[in-house]
């Protein structure tokens, strides 16, 4: 039963496990042969798959997995790590050791030094000298200082010889902890009609690898495109992780959008049923108890409500402008792309080494350039700032999957935003910082009582509110600006809140009574909106939310 070593050859990762494809070769006589493959990790024993190349007829007759039991990881890097955490721990130890001996030998300096008065009395008596004596204490003294200076060392030794071994148990651990020890042996049966090489080529898949998208947002603008908007360089990246218990050293590397996790089974509807809340019955005391029962009370659920005016992030502190020109940038090696059903799958174009240590590995999948318009948008009602937005198109030939993005105008970091799935040809929008060249506020101008707070008809009380908006371009170019703002919705039936006056009308306005008010604004221009509403609710009614003034 000869082995065949058949390193990994290629790996397809998806989003949650890989495909392992390795590929080995033996030059065989003709007939029946045993051949197997040893060491290797846990991975899905129905996933495996077997094919092979070789003389004329050549069969393959059965495939089978088998159970190697380990103590350890056998991997030579696992136990690499494992002799030197031995090592770091032998030292640690020895240091401790030393310690105790030194302080054996400083508790037996104090001892003598307690005896003092017995060798004032030798000298009295003239059985020591004076000089013995003082060369004695002088000795100890000496001693003493070097042993206190050497205690000193020792601890700090013992402390980073501590630190070390933490260090490479925490580097063992991440690399063994998830892992499982034992392996398995992959045994393919095959039969040659005649003599020759014949190659053995297995796939299976392994959980403990995944890859998700990351993204570096670049914003370009050049004098000319100052007022049109501006273009991106989007570099879309693979991290890649894995902990499989295996090393991928020089493997062909494939990321697919895949997910075979969710390719299973489709999510069936079951019935939506509404029904009236039905509290529990107190329960009746036991006939001569000496305890009684406290009454069974159902908590209501919260409503979880969201006084934001918008769904997408808020950048960071940057603002547009206008950059000196500079030297292209090198360029990037990026992966091919190729269609697989309803999937893309990015082919990396070198062959790379990725440990198996849990940690976040970069690779490029592309580098695009896509056209950016902006807009500018706030919402003084929350915070008197202008945020830019950028509008982007994806026209490149891929889907962009969700993922962080970090985001640079020119060469400055702004922050990070997330990127939402994209398919090809559709626009999306990321905020780019703040533009403080455009200023907005906020006023409350009116809020008055009807009649001076006396109560109306039907002990009903009505509060008018007036605010009025203000936007002012300050930049040296006409600005599409973007307000949002809100009316009150009311929660009760008894509370009553009519819009009086919006001017100018909002360019949208929503059920949940959200305006938004869209408009060029050119340099130096200025731009009001004034709306008005009334509140009305009992008199006794302690209404929350209500306006300060």
């Amino acid at each position: 039963m000869p082995d065949i070593d058949a390193p990994i050859n290629a790996v397809t990762i998806y989003n949650d496990r890989a495909q392992i494809t390795r590929i080995g070769s033996l030059t065989l006589e003709a007939g029946e042969h045993v051949l197997r493959i040893n060491g290797l990790p846990q991975f899905q024993r129905d996933s495996l798959r077997a094919s092979g190349r070789g003389p004329q007829g050549a069969r393959i007759l059965n495939i089978d997995v088998s159970d190697e039991y380990h103590a350890r990881p056998p991997e030579a890097e696992s136990q690499r790590l494992q002799a030197e955490l031995a090592e770091l721990t032998r030292q640690w130890r020895l240091l401790e050791a030393q310690q105790e001996a030194l302080e054996d030998r400083r508790k037996w300096l104090r001892a003598l030094g307690e005896q003092s008065k017995d060798f004032a009395r030798g000298i009295a008596q003239g059985q020591m000298k004076a000089q013995e004596c003082a060369d004695f204490f002088q000795f100890m003294t000496a001693q003493a200082s070097q042993d206190a200076e050497a205690a000193l060392n020792l601890k700090a030794s013992i402390q980073q010889a501590h630190a070390a071994v933490k260090a490479k148990e925490r580097e063992y651990n991440q690399r063994t902890g998830n892992v499982n020890s034992d392996r398995l042996t992959i045994t393919v049966t095959i039969d040659l009609t005649s003599a020759g090489e014949f190659t053995l080529e297995v796939t299976y898949i392994i959980l403990g690898a995944a890859w998700h998208p990351t993204y570096d947002v670049r914003v370009q603008q050049s004098a000319s495109e100052q007022h049109n908007g501006a273009h991106i360089n989007l570099t879309y990246y693979g991290i890649v992780e894995q902990y499989t218990g295996e090393d991928w050293h020089d493997v062909a590397l494939s990321l697919s959008t895949a997910r075979p996790s969710k390719a299973t089974i489709a999510p069936e509807i079951i019935p939506w049923y509404l029904r009236a809340y039905t509290p529990l019955p107190t329960p009746a005391p036991r006939a001569r108890s000496l305890m009684s029962f406290s009454s069974v009370t159902s908590a209501g659920a919260a409503q979880d409500t969201n006084n934001g005016v918008d769904e997408e992030g808020i950048g960071m502190v940057a603002a547009l402008a206008p950059q000196a020109v500079r030297a292209p940038l090198a360029t990037m090696e990026t992966t091919t792309i190729e269609q697989s059903g309803t999937a893309l799958v990015f082919r990396v174009g070198r062959n790379i080494d990725i440990p198996s240590d849990n940690s976040p590995h970069k690779t490029t999948i592309a580098y695009d350039e896509f056209p950016c318009a902006f807009d500018y948008v706030c919402a003084p009602g929350m915070e008197e700032l202008v945020h830019v937005r950028g509008i982007i198109t994806n026209t490149s030939e891929r889907v962009l999957l969700p993922g962080e993005a970090q985001i640079f105008m020119e060469s400055e970091y702004v922050g990070s935003t997330r990127i939402k799935q994209t398919a090809n040809n559709e626009q999306f929008k990321i905020f780019l910082g703040i533009d403080d060249s455009i200023k907005v506020t906020r006023k409350l101008i009116e809020h008055t009582v009807d009649k001076g707070g006396i109560l109306l008809q039907n002990d009903i009380r009505r509060t008018t509110y007036a605010y009025r908006i203000t936007v002012h371009n300050y930049a040296q170019v006409t600005k599409q600006i973007v307000v949002r703002d809100r009316l009150p919705i009311p929660q009760n039936e008894r509370i009553k809140v009519r819009t009086q006056s919006i001017t100018p009308q909002p360019t949208e306005r929503t059920k949940l009574e959200q305006l938004t008010w869209e408009f060029a604004l050119p340099t130096n221009g200025e731009r009001s909106i004034e709306y008005h509403f009334t509140v009305e609710y009992p008199g006794t009614l302690n209404v929350m939310g209500l306006p300060s003034e």
